[in-house]
């Protein structure tokens, strides 16, 4: 084994690099120019080249050391920044104030994966630490329990797709136009041309748009008319959109009209949509609208109900029994402290921090006419984040489950489940259906 060691002082380097023995051993320090003449000038792990080479490594400590390549089994180079942290990680002990401290170090060395391992390393000692847990992005679930973002999104019904969350609705209808055939590319640049021309200031080029637009037949158009009219602003334009889907042949325009039955701002192109789904074929909707039942957002639920009112069928109803009553999960923005609200006598101060959560309720009820005085600290609130569970009672799903049974019993879901297991597994029934 050939290693020449020579003492020399030096300043510590920028860099920290490694030569990794034969024997088993690390040598750690700067490689000189013989190392980096031989292959080593691209960071990470390197074989050595020719035989009789020999590497020259200059370490911590200011002594160059020379090792023949026969005793060399690899090189690493990196940052002295790791080096810094690798000898801070091995001397650091496991407590709750030295992973903490060692975390923060990361943090302003910017090393977010060393400081991940660190935060999870305190959070492991201390379940309950606040920083921690924010460092690693985690917020209170539904139990109160310390969950990543993922794991908090999930349980809200979102699923995470190309980095951004999504309800599965959406996801479904966003790969549904990510699989288009070549036959619906050949739209995309007509449509753009005719949505350009909409938002135009010609006039005779937006009524050709129109009409054009109007006389679309073919069902390869979906996906482009998707893409440049479900989410425009101009309220006019969406509806010529669901209007043009609902002339399109054949059902490839039903997912299409019942994204836009959910989720427009607009009753009138809701409304619209679910009317054009009445003139394909319905039962290729019902899906959909079943699944948008369990929906993490409440006024989707209602929406539903509306859609189902019209379009359901006996199929639905236990669906439909089981979605009378839905819980959802609510965040709010509230003091942390500090703001206190006198009911009866003065008004609310406007260009404050938020009212309590259940004085604006009552206020946007109407059950406080003398208003309420608002005392704020002379100091800024500090704000927190709150999460809770709440049951909704939904009036459109009983709405609905009235109108396809001709029965009202509230939102007792029970008594539904009775009823429906009467008529459908009665001797007198003409096909029996499993009991709920």
């Amino acid at each position: 084994m050939l290693i020449t060691v020579c003492l020399a002082a030096g300043a510590r380097t920028a860099s920290a690099d490694f030569i990794t023995l034969r024997s088993g051993g690390e040598i750690r320090g700067e490689l000189q120019s013989e190392a980096k003449s031989i292959g080593l000038n691209s960071p990470g792990k390197a074989r050595l080249g020719q035989p009789g080479d020999v590497v020259s490594i200059r370490t911590l400590s200011g002594a160059l050391v020379a090792v023949g390549k026969a005793d060399v089994e690899s090189v690493v180079r990196r940052r002295m920044v790791l080096e810094e942290y690798e000898t801070l990680r091995r001397a650091a002990p496991d407590t709750l104030e030295a992973q903490w401290d060692l975390a923060e170090w990361c943090r302003q060395k910017s090393l977010p994966k060393e400081r991940e391992s660190h935060l999870r390393a305190v959070v492991a000692i201390d379940p309950e630490n606040v920083a921690a847990h924010r460092g690693l992005g985690h917020t209170k679930d539904r139990q109160g329990h310390w969950a990543s973002q993922d794991e908090v999104m999930t349980a809200r019904g979102y699923v995470k797709y190309k980095g951004k969350y999504v309800l599965p609705q959406e996801l479904e209808l966003m790969q549904q136009d990510e699989r288009i055939s070549e036959a619906e590319k050949g739209w995309f640049k007509r449509v753009r041309t005719l949505h350009l021309w909409l938002d135009g200031d010609r006039a005779d080029r937006q009524a050709d748009a129109v009409k054009q637009l109007k006389e679309i037949r073919d069902p390869d158009a979906v996906p482009a008319l998707s893409k440049y009219f479900k989410s425009v602003p101009n309220a006019d334009q969406r509806m010529l959109y669901v209007e043009v889907l609902t002339r399109i042949i054949g059902d490839k325009p039903v997912p299409a009209l019942v994204l836009q039955s959910l989720w427009d701002e607009s009753k009138d192109i809701r409304n619209a949509s679910v009317a054009g789904i009445l003139q394909k074929d319905v039962g290729k909707a019902l899906p959909y609208y079943l699944r948008a039942l369990k929906n993490g957002l409440n006024i989707i639920v209602n929406r539903a109900g509306d859609a189902l009112g019209q379009l359901g069928n006996d199929t639905v109803i236990p669906q439909m029994i089981n979605a009378l009553v839905t819980r959802h999960v609510y965040t709010e923005l509230v003091p942390d402290g500090g703001v206190g609200a006198t009911v009866g006598g003065g008004m609310v101060q406007s260009g404050q921090s938020p009212l309590p959560a259940n004085i604006e309720l009552l206020l946007a009820a109407g059950q406080l006419p003398m208003g309420v005085q608002v005392n704020y600290p002379a100091t800024p609130v500090r704000m927190k984040e709150i999460t809770y569970e709440k049951d909704e009672r939904n009036a459109s799903v009983l709405e609905a489950l009235n109108q396809l049974t001709g029965q009202d019993f509230g939102y007792d879901e029970a008594t539904w489940r009775k009823w429906f297991n009467a008529q459908h597994n009665s001797p007198g029934a003409k096909k029996k259906k499993p009991k709920l």
